[in-house]
């Protein structure tokens, strides 16, 4: 049994290795600056949760593993290291994760948790019973094979240290200016990752992205989409056709809105079938899927508005989510927008402006910093006065105001960003 503490325990990520760990025997530990949900529920599952940091939290441990929120240089990781504990990036265990047996890794710009949560669901319900790491901090889960499926970052670089048996990627955006120059170098990260594979793997890739289709790799590789062409193929209407290599197989009924979320699915259906699966229990399965967590969730109402929640980040995820939100029934469509960091606001403000055009009314907030600071001193304000649909309602108290004065009966009002205001949703919906 390994010691293993966990630093950062309530982060999405990590919180998904803790229960890897837990399921395998481990012995668990983690701490974190504050309380959250998260906590109690990973505390609940067997893991003794400390908040706060300490060196003393890593005196017991054989492993020390922190989150991309840690600095390198905090005091546990630097006493875990003068001690001898084996210490780990989350991106260095997950990699350890996928060298460990057979696994794809779901990477690309967009659509990489509802593709894996897909590939996942799709591989439990055919009995294979994998290990699957959502990045929506709900979907995971420990299984028992030797499967492993899990979402795989590329906003830092890390990606390139996986190199996992099987791989998907989805596209390739330019969406972390923080860390990259332009889109180039998102894709070289991308083409380095997919190098990594070998010739006995298969690398899924979005035909529908001209950079992700360009991508080049030892494996086999299978291309997906809307496109003509495509090994597997599929259609714009509901139940969507799939054909593979030329051959139609059927229509596949899927739960979830969104032309994105066709694409989703055929990667996902791409995959299971290259990796040995029949198309009857891809489209079996696929019927059932509910979907991600913050990907066009359904909250509740209020004040006789449907309220949803998505964690749309980015231009081009944001016109994904408002065209799926399209094709749900409603009289007017609100979307109240958190813009996420101050890099990614500013270097794509013009984009982020002309992407809320089907939105009938927008509420835009102040930005969510997510620890960054603001040297060019953008404001959401800025992102509104872009907008002919737009007003600025910088903080949670003036949103409300605003929807008491906007939604009602019929009205779809939708919760958008990366940071925290899926809370203001999920309040609003608990009030009936």
């Amino acid at each position: 049994m390994t010691r293993i503490h966990l630093m950062g325990i309530g982060g999405v990520g990590v919180s998904a290795l803790a229960r890897v760990y837990l399921a395998r025997g481990d012995q668990v530990s983690g701490c974190d600056i504050k309380e959250s949900e998260a906590l109690d529920a990973i505390e609940a599952e067997g893991a003794r949760v400390m908040i706060g940091h300490d060196p003393e939290h890593v005196l017991s441990a054989d492993w020390l593993i922190y989150s991309g929120a840690v600095r390198a240089g905090a005091a546990e990781v630097e006493a875990a290291r003068s001690m001898g504990v084996r210490v780990m990036t989350r991106a260095e265990a997950l990699a350890d994760l996928f060298a460990a047996g057979r696994s794809v890794a779901v990477a690309g710009s967009a659509g990489k948790t509802t593709i894996t949560h897909m590939l996942g669901h799709v591989l439990t319900a055919a009995g294979w019973d994998p290990t699957v790491l959502v990045g929506d901090g709900r979907s995971s889960r420990a299984g028992r094979s030797e499967w492993l499926v899990a979402e795989a970052d590329e906003s830092d670089g890390s990606l390139v240290l996986h190199h996992p048996t099987h791989a998907i990627v989805s596209n390739v955006h330019f969406d972390h200016p923080d860390h990259f120059p332009n889109v180039e170098a998102v894709a070289e990260v991308f083409q380095r990752f997919l190098a990594g594979l070998t010739a006995e793997g298969v690398a899924v890739v979005g035909a529908d992205d001209e950079l992700a289709a360009g991508l080049e790799t030892p494996a086999r590789k299978v291309t997906y989409g809307f496109a003509e062409g495509s090994d597997y193929r599929c259609s714009a209407d509901r139940p969507f056709r799939l054909w593979r290599r030329g051959e139609e197989l059927g229509r596949i009924g899927l739960p979830v809105p969104g032309a994105h979320n066709v694409q989703n699915a055929t990667a996902a259906a791409a995959m299971a079938m290259e990796l040995g699966l029949a198309f009857d229990q891809v489209r079996e399965a696929l019927a059932s899927f509910t979907g991600a967590h913050r990907r066009m969730e359904l909250l509740g109402r209020w004040h006789g508005a449907a309220l949803y929640d998505d964690y749309a980040h980015h231009p081009r995820k944001v016109m994904a989510a408002l065209a799926a939100a399209r094709e749900l029934p409603y009289r007017r469509l609100i979307a109240v927008f958190q813009p996420h960091r101050y890099s990614r606001t500013a270097g794509l403000l013009d984009e982020f402006a002309r992407s809320f055009g089907q939105a009938d009314v927008v509420l835009v907030t102040d930005v969510y910093a997510a620890g960054e600071d603001n040297p060019t001193g953008v404001s959401g304000s800025h992102l509104a006065m872009k907008m002919r649909n737009a007003r600025f309602t910088p903080d949670f108290g003036s949103v409300r105001e605003a929807l008491a004065d906007l939604a009602g009966n019929g009205d779809l009002v939708l919760f958008m960003g990366a940071g925290d205001i899926w809370k203001l949703g999920s309040e609003l919906a608990h009030e009936n």
